[in-house]
This record gives structure tokens, sequence and C-alpha cells, in this order.
């Protein structure tokens, strides 16, 4: 058994939220099962595996919030690393290496960035030859804060440079906004809110949003395959095979009646390798061949989506068994089933069903490997967007808020990403999956729109961007 073993600051232990988020990325990039334990200062992570890998844990910045972050990459050993240097190196290895790759892709660095990067090398070379600890945790610190200050402000300028030049290039795809309607009901408000070219619906829903506005339509998810969001009237059925005659019955009726205004067809989402009671995993990549074949032999010219949760597969890294989500749409391709886009599903800072804070430079990195598969990539996203979320209706959470991030340092972070996403040519769009806050009792506090229909500050940051991006309408 394989065991990292870091010695923790004095003046910092992360906390069980943060303790929650640790995990180990080996050199296959899948995550590890670990078992995490503190005593007398000294944090061991232990697998089931002997190998070299990154440690990945949430740490909070003073100016920014919390971002997990991780370190270079780390034999195994006995012999405790000191935390803060390991992170500090690679936090500031990962930033040097990406500053690098664009450089020589033709984005001049600004000057204050590469300012920031020699002050936090030379900070982390100080802190390493310290024989004092509170002094090397204090140098490493330094570096670390200094470090993340200079990934936003670079990640910042490459969204905002090479954002514009996609969007000036006619013979590049446009990148396109959608969001999700009413749970239960489509009104015009749904379908006519800006900055989305696009709106989603359940398929019961989608004559109903082709009706209320002039806009193309995204009709799904068929199957909702993540944990507690299959519809109850497939849950109370007795087996699996009448679980998918069900499925693919229902499928079937939509495909025939399909509006005219449909775009795309989302046909799974939330796949992510794990399974759960009502769906084990085969099952729910059999039902998800068994739809794709059935539409295209109906020879729709629509094309079709699967969505995968956990894109950076931090599942795995709390349970035993399963498969990396890219793993999974690998081999659905490989079967030669007709996919035509793939749906990342971030459900972000909200625990255990979503994805842990990242910097932005982890973002670009899982778009790059999500992009080896040779399709093109949509972001199916959601995050809370109140500080304090209400208890569902329900009165049972199911997930909760995993960080302690301010509304403001939220929408800070998501202003940063969408640029970046707009700037890589193989993301196409970005979905806002859930228009009010009670819409998915699983996500509180993931709408647009307040629980009264009155607009959240992320409404308008989305217009804004557009709005930078694109111009005024």
């Amino acid at each position: 058994m394989g065991e990292f073993r870091f010695r923790l600051p004095s003046n910092w232990e992360p906390t069980n939220s943060q303790a929650k988020s640790i995990h180990v990325i080996g050199l296959d990039g899948v995550p590890s099962p670990c078992r995490v334990s503190s005593d007398e200062g000294i944090l061991t992570i232990a697998r089931n595996r002997d190998e070299s890998g990154k440690v990945f844990l949430a740490f909070p910045f003073e100016d920014f919030g919390e971002f997990t972050i991780g370190t270079g990459t780390l034999p195994e050993s006995q012999t405790p690393y000191q935390l803060l240097i390991e992170l500090a190196r690679g936090t500031l290895n990962r930033l040097r290496n990406q500053i690098s790759i664009w450089q020589e892709g033709g984005l001049e660095i600004a000057e204050e960035v590469h300012d920031q990067v020699g002050q936090a090398t030379r900070l982390l070379s100080q802190a390493i030859m310290q024989t004092d600890p509170a002094a090397s945790d204090q140098g490493s610190r330094d570096a670390l804060h200094i470090a993340m200050s200079a990934n936003l402000k670079v990640s910042e300028q490459f969204g905002a440079e090479v954002s514009k030049y996609r969007t000036s290039q006619p013979d590049m795809p446009r990148f396109w906004f959608a969001n999700a309607v009413g749970a239960d009901e489509v009104k015009p408000e749904h379908c006519e809110a800006e900055p989305f070219q696009l709106v989603q619906a359940a398929p019961e829903l989608a004559d109903a949003a082709a009706e209320a506005g002039n806009k193309r339509t995204i009709v799904g998810p068929f199957l909702d395959a993540s944990p507690g969001g299959m519809q109850e009237e497939i849950v109370a059925l007795d087996d699996f095979f009448a679980r998918r005659d069900y499925i693919l019955n229902r499928c079937r009726k939509t495909i025939r009646q399909l509006n005219p205004s449909s775009s795309l067809l989302h046909v799974v989402s939330g796949l992510n390798g794990m399974g759960h009671r009502h769906l084990s995993y085969p099952q729910q990549t059999q039902i998800t061949s068994d739809m794709l074949n059935l539409i295209d032999e109906s020879q729709i010219d629509v094309p079709m989506m699967v969505s995968f949760d956990y894109p950076w597969a931090e599942r795995l890294a709390t349970a035993v068994g399963g498969a990396h989500p890219l793993q999974i749409a690998d081999s659905l391709l490989r079967q030669g089933v007709p996919i035509n886009f793939i749906g990342l599903d971030v459900n972000l800072d909200y625990w255990p069903c979503g994805s842990v804070v990242r910097d932005p430079l982890q973002w670009i990195d899982m778009i790059d490997i999500w992009s080896q598969l040779g399709l093109p990539l949509i972001f199916c996203f959601r995050m809370p967007t109140m500080a304090k979320p209400a208890i569902p209706r329900s009165g049972q959470l199911i997930n909760e808020v995993r960080s302690e991030l301010t509304d403001e340092q939220r929408l800070s972070i998501l202003e940063t990403l969408l640029p970046m996403m707009i700037a890589r040519p193989g993301v196409h769009g970005f979905i806002w999956r859930q228009w009010k806050d009670s819409d998915d009792e699983r996500f509180p506090g993931g709408g647009l729109v307040t629980e009264t229909g009155d607009e959240k500050p992320v409404l308008e940051l989305l217009r804004n961007v557009s709005e930078r991006i694109y111009g005024s309408k």
C-alpha cells in the first residue's frame, strides 16, 4: 500500500470539507480512492497502489477564495514532504509550462505576469533552502499566492484576446449560449432571455418551448443517468428490461413528433462510469447505445449529444471501481454509435454530486484532454449562485455547497472561465442547465432566477460576457 506524507504548516490544517477534496492522480490520469488521516501535524494519504502521482486538495487563497490545486508528480515516500512547498512547486510548474505554450502560439504575455512568475520562483527557491519551518511555510505561501495571481491574470488575457480572434474568423464555428426552460412548464421569459441563442427543454416540453419563442431548441435529455436524475415513473418500474422499454418507447414517440425547430438532441446526460441502484453502469451504456441507434435509424437530420458527469473524474477518488468518463466516451465511439457532440456536465462546487472548483489552467487541460476524442464539446453547467441556498421544499439536502466561496468569488471565476471556453475552437456551446433555483432540488441555488422569478447577478454576467465578445445586439 502506497502512502504520501506531508508536513502541514503550523497555521493551517485542511477542514473536513477540504480533506474530502483530496485525491491523487496517477500516471494514467485517473484519480485513485484515498484514505486521508492527520496526526501530529503530518497529513497521510494512502492508496492501494504503489506508484507516483499528483496530490490535489482544496486550498484557501485570501484574495481569490478556494481553489483545488495540485503538487507536481511525486514518488511515494515515508519521509514527509513539505505540503506548501509541493503545492507551490506544482502550481508554478503548470503556470510556467502553459505560458511557454501560449507564447509559442503567438500570445504576448503581459509584463506583469512575467514579473510575478519571477517573483514566485525566487520566493519558492528561498523557501526550499530555509531551515526554519515557519519561514519556509511563509515563503511557500507567498509564492503560491503570487503564482495564483499570475495564473488568473494570464488566463484572463488568454480568454479576452483569443476569444476575440475566434469570433472574428468566419470559418470558425460560432460559440453559442443556451438556457434550460422551467422544470414543469414553459413561460415566454424562458425563451426570450438574453444572451441565449437556444433553449433546452425536456422532450415533453420541447413543443411548448418551440411555440413560446423563435429560438432553436435543444431537446432532452431523454435520460438523466446521474444519481437522482431519473424520472419517478422510470424508477417505479420493476426491472431493467421494463425501464429500457419505457425509455426507448418514449424516445421513439419523441422522434416521431420532433418539432422542426429542434437543433440538437441531448440523448443522455450524467454518464459517469459509476452507476446507481436504479441503473448500473453497463445498463446505462446499453440504453445509451440503444437510443442512439434508434434515433440514427429514424434518419432524422438532427445531431445528437451525450454528456458525461465529473469530467475530471474526481468521483473515482471516493469510490471503489468505476471508469473514467473519458474512457466511457471513447468506448462508445469505438462501438461506432452516432454521437455528434460530447457534453461535459459540470455541477460546480456541489458535493458529493459535483465538481470541485479548480484554477483556470486546469480547465484548459481538461478541455484539451476531452478534445482528443475529435468531437465538438458543449459545457452543460450550473453552480450555486447564492452563498447560502435555501433548503429544498422536500427538506432533503442531496448536495451541499462544498466551498465557502462568496457569490462574488464564484461569479469572478465564471467571468474568467467563459472567455477561455470561447477561445477554444473545440468548444461550441454553453448550456446553463437550471432556470429557477427550485427546478432541480438536487442542486440548491443553481438557477438563473430565484424561486420567485427575480433575476440573479449571474444572468447579467452572462449578458456582459456575450456583449464583450460579440458586441451589443
